[in-house]
């Protein structure tokens, strides 16, 4: 079966790629093919809808519904024409255009009309608009609750969610966002955001209750893919502001790496350890520095653990450094007021400029220490022993 050509025009997909192949390829291996069937065919068939749904346009449901409808009704095992169908589209998503900003209009291309950085309040409600289009994909229902003519339920925080979100937070006017994202300070966004971040599932399956036209009701919640759908959002809207923050894995805002110094930040997490510990350490430096508010101490903390994974790693550094580079990487740390506090020390510097500087450099030499690590590892196949 070769590459479909599917009708979704020039819209583009609402994920990121790299979700939408893993979404496919977990709807593939889950597919009802007869025998031990992993999954339901009815069930099947709705996730397989609704993530169609969710993340394309009416064309590819509409190709999809041609496939599927009749066997649905017949509860038969997925045929290799729908399997088949899937497999083509994640083939082709990588060709697919990805959500981006819209061109600049005719005064702004001009003359830059419009700052090219949102605030505080720019970014609440660009934050409120990503929520709310969230909530209608349904995304809030586990925790919020679903609005029905018939049989309304509630969600995890209770039958008053608005209460359990003060209390939880500590404070009143924060939910709902639509209507308190006005008065919202840089603290009121931050706490909403990693609040949300919390309790976001996606649901996998949807229905259309047409009774009274009550609407589209949800079920089967997946945190996992919930909360990273909900990161691409908020992080888009981040990146667009002057907050220097952006919301990390574990759904804790952080601070950005300056320019350039994201890709080292992954890198040297993503890297071999080259000891037992290091993983853990480097991973509880790398949150502390770039905590959202990480003190100055929390910060030479943090570059001081860096400092002991490398003191580890000092035959590694001075093997392939300049002996007094090397030895260069270590004095900084002790001559400055960092890692010792002693009476001739020196202390008088910016911390925030100096220990970011510092931080930056010694992660640098950790993913360097890894990559020479990982090209000492036999490659496979070979005689290396």
């Amino acid at each position: 079966m070769g590459v479909h050509l599917f009708r979704i025009g020039q819209t583009p997909v609402r994920w990121p790629v790299g979700l939408v192949t893993t979404e496919l390829t977990r709807l593939i291996d889950a597919a009802p093919t007869g025998g031990l069937s992993p999954m339901d065919p009815h069930l099947w068939g709705q996730e397989v809808e609704h993530f169609l749904r969710e993340v394309f346009d009416a064309g590819s449901v509409e190709e999809w519904l041609a496939l599927w409808s009749s066997d649905w009704e017949h509860d038969t095992p997925a045929s290799d024409a729908e399997t088949g169908w899937l497999r083509d589209l994640r083939t082709a998503i990588a060709t697919m255009p990805e959500p981006r900003n819209r061109p600049a209009y005719w005064t702004q291309r001009r003359v830059g009309g419009l700052p090219q950085t949102l605030g505080t309040r720019e970014s609440a409600a660009a934050v409120a608009n990503a929520v709310a289009d969230l909530e209608q994909a349904g995304y809030l229902v586990w925790a919020f609750g679903q609005a029905c003519v018939e049989q309304p339920r509630a969600g995890v925080l209770g039958h008053d969610p608005a209460d359990t979100v003060h209390s939880m937070l500590g404070r009143t006017g924060l939910w709902p966002i639509a209507v308190h994202h006005t008065t919202y300070t840089l603290d009121d966004l931050a706490d909403v955001i990693e609040f949300l971040a919390d309790h976001v599932r996606r649901p996998t399956r949807s229905y259309l209750h047409d009774y009274a036209d009550c609407g589209r009701h949800f079920d089967g919640f997946d945190a996992i893919r919930g909360v990273q759908v909900y990161r691409a959002r908020i992080n888009a809207v981040l990146r667009l502001s002057d907050l220097g923050l952006e919301l990390g894995e574990n759904g804790r805002l952080v601070q950005t790496a300056p320019t350039g110094l994201g890709d080292l930040v992954t890198d040297a997490l993503g890297g071999p350890p080259v000891y037992t510990a290091d993983a853990a350490e480097l991973t509880h430096a790398v949150e502390r520095f770039r905590a959202r508010d990480a003190t100055d101490l929390d910060r030479r903390h943090a570059v001081i653990a860096l400092a002991g994974i490398l003191e580890r790693r000092r035959h590694l550094v001075s093997e392939h450094l300049l002996q007094k580079d090397a030895g260069a990487l270590f004095s900084i740390a002790n001559t400055y007021g960092i890692r010792h506090q002693k009476a001739d020390q020196r202390i008088a510097y910016d911390p925030h400029l100096y220990l970011e500087w510092i931080f930056y450099l010694y992660l640098g030499v950790i993913n360097l220490t890894n990559r020479i690590v990982a090209e000492q590892q036999p490659t496979p196949g070979s005689d290396a022993e």
